[in-house]
């Protein structure tokens, strides 16, 4: 096991010395090509070519500054044109951009808006009755979007057109070392702590991600994660539109399927609830196939024979079907967010998918490691990208630690916290993730789990909850499941679980074999999943006792699960748990 890896050098790329500069010579290369596509309140989609995206960025930039000199701008609201256009305004008029996630309370936007020292807001027009009741007072300037009117309240489309007869000088010069975008972590409360990212931060990610993923001149993105998330803000938004990609923006995770046929979208980036949903649905299909184990099982039998001999691409064309499903132009598939189940990587990559795990936070903006084409490992969130090095901070006897980074790509701090700065961001530049893992002897990074969800067996060693419910998750009468440490006064921790049963595939399973699904029936079920697991693990992993719940976890906008809420809900119980 290494202990330290570098991802080699970041090399200057000329066209991106600043994010509107970038922005600025796509529009003059390219000015015909689209930009954005997006769906009207009818489904029908409407597009931009990156000519009047820039014509729409300069005048609301413009418009930006005859309201402030020194402009903060919070956004908040779906994934739309008008979301983009006002944070790459924003940037272009030398301002400070704050994404606020949607769905949190109003409560909460306040006081991120307070704390961020935002000066004017934009919003979507749910928004309109909570902002002009509670924002007036607080010299704050509101803007609503995606709406012709505003009732009262200027409109995005109002302020375009009052720019584009603005004399207001625009920026030619930024300083790329200066706060561009303060991004604050999901469920936020009390004193906001906001990652503050600098052009440079960004435009190192962008510049890490350009030699990984190799886009091509045809290639579109599909919009789907929420954009004020550091992922698809980076990734999915910054990183296409400064390289000329079209960006065709998703109505939404029910329409994923067909959006993708419509689009012609060729890469996707999701979250792993999202990639282990289309996994489950298309084995599924499989599956309930007349003869469709049999066909696929050929499948990747040929496709296997076939790969001996060179032929890399038979595996698309043997499951053109699955593929024709998905619009049939999937070029890569990108997960990030979270921990991914190896099976859901495997299982794409046999059907013929290009598919790559990376790993990063917000404080990183946010990618550290990405798996490649060329080099690219299931189970691991490949290696380090160029710029950044890895370091394993106190391993223990299997090489798993703190995982440690340094790069350009690390933020600049909390904003306004610097004792919440120097508990993660040490002098000399090191990022403490909070995540354990390890490297292997090749280079490859592999998250064993969070060190706040670390669980300290009686005999001292380390349980990673995220491991054990990879395992016993990976079944499909099981829809989630989440473990935990339950302290005692004899045993330590015992680790427990908390499983969501699948019911729509209990009750399917009930009805072909003629069986009652009763409560005792479920806890029978899980009792053999947890049975399995623990013969095949050391005493220390072994589970002691189960809770069945009924809902699905809450889920953050990006889907990730809330944890604490899920543990407080659970309350550890043991008169509504069950011994193993």
């Amino acid at each position: 096991m290494k202990t330290e890896i570098s991802g080699g050098v970041l090399h200057d790329v000329p066209e991106l010395a600043s994010i509107p500069e970038a922005l600025i010579g796509v529009a003059e290369r390219l000015p015909d090509r689209i930009a954005f596509s997006e769906p009207d309140r009818n489904g029908n989609y409407h597009s931009m070519t990156f000519l009047d995206l820039r014509k729409k960025i300069d005048a609301l930039a413009r418009a930006i500054l005859e309201k402030s000199d020194k402009p903060v701008v919070g956004v908040t609201g779906n994934n739309s044109i008008a979301w983009a256009i006002t944070y790459l305004a924003t940037l272009r008029a030398g301002g400070i951009v704050v994404p606020i996630d949607r769905e949190l309370p109003i409560q909460e936007m306040l006081t991120i808006i307070h704390y961020s020292g935002t000066n004017i807001m934009f919003f979507d027009e749910r928004y309109v009755e909570d902002f002009s009741d509670k924002l007036p007072g607080r010299d704050i300037k509101m803007v609503v979007m995606n709406t012709a009117h505003g009732n009262g309240i200027q409109t995005h489309s109002d302020l375009i057109r009052a720019g584009s007869g603005s004399a207001a000088v625009l920026p030619e010069t930024w300083d790329l070392n200066a706060p561009a975008a303060i991004c604050y972590t999901s469920g936020t409360t009390g004193q906001a702590k906001g990652v503050t990212l600098s052009q440079n931060n960004l435009l190192s990610n962008i510049k890490q991600m350009s030699l990984v993923l190799d886009v091509e001149e045809d290639d579109v993105f599909l919009s789907i994660l929420p954009v004020h998330h550091t992922f698809e803000c980076t990734c999915g938004f910054l990183f296409p539109v400064t390289h000329g990609v079209t960006i065709y923006i998703s109505r939404g995770i029910r329409s994923v399927a067909e959006d993708m046929i419509n689009s012609k979208a060729t890469i996707l980036l999701a979250v792993p609830l999202l990639w282990e949903a289309m996994y489950r649905k298309i084995f599924g299909a499989i599956q309930s196939m007349k003869g469709g184990p049999f066909k696929y099982r050929l499948g990747l039998t040929i496709s296997a024979v076939g790969e001996v001999f060179g032929r890399k691409s038979l595996r698309k064309k043997i499951f053109s079907q699955v593929h024709d499903k998905l619009g049939g132009h999937m070029r890569l598939c990108v997960s990030g967010g979270a921990g991914i189940a190896p099976e859901v990587v495997d299982g794409f990559a046999k059907l013929g998918f290009n598919f790559l795990q990376g790993y990063g936070l917000t404080e990183t903006s946010p990618i550290l490691t990405v798996n490649t084409l060329e080099a690219n490992r299931v189970g691991s969130v490949g290696p380090a990208v160029a710029g950044v090095t890895i370091k394993i901070d106190n391993p223990d006897i299997e090489g798993n630690g703190e995982i440690l980074a340094k790069g350009p790509n690390i933020m600049m701090g909390y904003y306004n916290n610097p004792v919440a700065t120097a508990e993660v961001l040490s002098d000399d530049g090191w990022f403490s993730t909070g995540d354990y893992g390890h490297i292997d002897d090749d280079g490859f990074i592999f998250i064993t789990g969070r060190k706040k969800n670390v669980i300290v067996a009686k005999n001292g060693k380390n349980v990673y909850p995220e491991e054990i419910e990879m395992v016993v998750g990976n079944d499909m009468f099981i829809l989630e499941c989440m473990v935990a440490g339950k302290l005692t006064e004899t045993k330590g921790e015992e680790i427990w679980v908390i499983f969501v049963p699948n019911m729509e595939k209990f009750i399917e399973h009930a009805e072909e074999n003629g069986l009652t699904l009763t409560t005792d029936y479920l806890a029978e079920y899980m009792r053999k999943v947890v049975r399995k697991f623990n013969a095949s693990h050391p005493i220390y992993k072994r589970i002691a006792r189960f809770i069945i719940r009924e809902d699905e976890f809450p889920k953050t906008t990006t889907r990730k699960v809330r944890r604490k809420e899920v543990l407080r809900e659970a309350g550890l119980e043991e008169d509504i748990s069950y011994l193993v």
